[in-house]
């Protein structure tokens, strides 16, 4: 199966094709991915074959470069908080999917979201799980997003770990592009060990 598929990640991040190859090799009778159990299955190796991970090779594919946000997708992307002195822990590199935006007194636009580093692996994979429960649609393609809003997430029974894992970011303290991560490749991606601990590590942002 892993000859006939040469990529269907949606992009032509190396990373990400080689863990889908990765996928395929050992799973040989799997027709597709996407799935409860790749999902599963990337939760244990991933992070078992990945215990480093350069955020450089998340930006080798321009393509999937915006300026801007897409409610309910998934964006990699650099972060300066601008608290950074009062915060036990923050993260550099964000991986999050955004549900909504304000405006601060200064003006500054404030986007919400669930950022997935916040979360240990195992309980990624538990929040990931809940998540694709809020698709709007079946199959995964371009236009695939997550229907979520404050209210839904509250009303979770596993509610903590989005409680512990949604984070504010000032448009204005966004450093970089955002890379938006197709929807075929979300799976692939979110177990990667991307995060850039500041301040402190990821015992400390893991801790519920």
């Amino acid at each position: 199966m892993a000859e006939e598929i040469e990529n269907d990640t949606n992009t032509e991040l190396k990373i990400l094709k080689n863990i889908e190859k990765a996928f395929y090799r050992n799973n040989e009778s799997a027709k597709k991915r996407n799935t409860q159990k790749s999902l599963k299955w990337f939760s244990k190796y991933v992070p078992r074959s990945y215990n480093k991970a350069r955020t450089a090779q998340m930006f080798r594919d321009r393509d999937l470069f915006s300026k801007r946000i897409k409610v309910g997708q998934m964006h990699f992307f650099q972060y300066d908080a601008k608290h950074k002195d009062k915060l036990p822990v923050w993260d550099m590199y964000p991986l999050v999917f955004f549900f909504d935006s304000y405006r601060a007194k200064d003006g500054a636009e404030i986007l919400l979201g669930i950022n997935l580093h916040y979360l240990k692996p195992s309980l990624r994979f538990e929040a990931m799980r809940t998540l694709l429960k809020y698709r709007n649609e079946k199959r995964y393609r371009p236009s695939t997003r997550l229907k979520i809003s404050w209210q839904v997430l509250k009303s979770l029974g596993n509610s903590k770990l989005f409680e512990h894992s949604i984070k504010a970011y000032r448009m204005d303290h966004v450093r970089s592009q955002f890379v938006q991560v197709p929807p075929r490749s979300w799976e692939l991606v979110i177990f990667l060990p991307l995060a850039r601990w500041q301040k402190g590590s990821k015992s400390t942002a893991w801790k519920i």
